[in-house]
C-alpha cells in the first residue's frame, strides 16, 4: 500500500497490499516544506527520503475505518515490521520510503 500526496490531497492507494509500504509525493524534493505542511497529522518527513506515517491516521482513513479485514491486516503488517526497526513505538508511526514523482 502507499500514501499518495497530490494536488488533490492525501489518499490511500493499493490498500490491500500489506507487503509494501511507501509515501508517494507528486512534486520535487525541493518542495519538502509544502509536503510536510500537507501531511501534517498524517506523516512526518525528517528528510526527503524518509517518512514516519502515523498508524492512527491510516486506521482512521474513510476508505478503511469500517473495514475490519483491512484493520486486521494492518495490525499484522505492523507486527511483521517491528523486528526490522520500521515501527517507532513512541510515535506509533511506520517508517516509509518517500518516492517523488512528476505530477500527472
Amino acid at each position: 500500500m502507499f500514501i499518495k500526496l497530490s494536488a488533490g490531497g492525501v489518499s490511500l492507494e493499493d490498500r490491500g497490499n500489506f507487503r509494501a509500504f511507501k509515501l508517494v509525493v507528486e512534486g520535487r524534493p525541493a518542495a519538502i516544506e509544502a509536503a510536510r505542511a500537507a501531511l501534517a497529522g498524517t506523516a512526518e518527513l525528517p528528510d526527503a527520503a524518509t517518512a514516519w506515517v502515523f498508524a492512527a491516521a491510516l486506521r482512521a482513513r474513510p476508505e478503511v475505518v469500517h473495514d475490519e479485514s483491512w484493520q486486521n491486516g494492518f495490525v499484522a503488517m505492523i507486527e511483521k515490521a517491528k523486528p526490522h526497526g520500521w515501527i517507532d513505538e513512541r510515535r506509533q508511526a511506520i517508517k516509509a520510503h518517500v518516492e517523488w514523482i512528476e505530477p500527472v
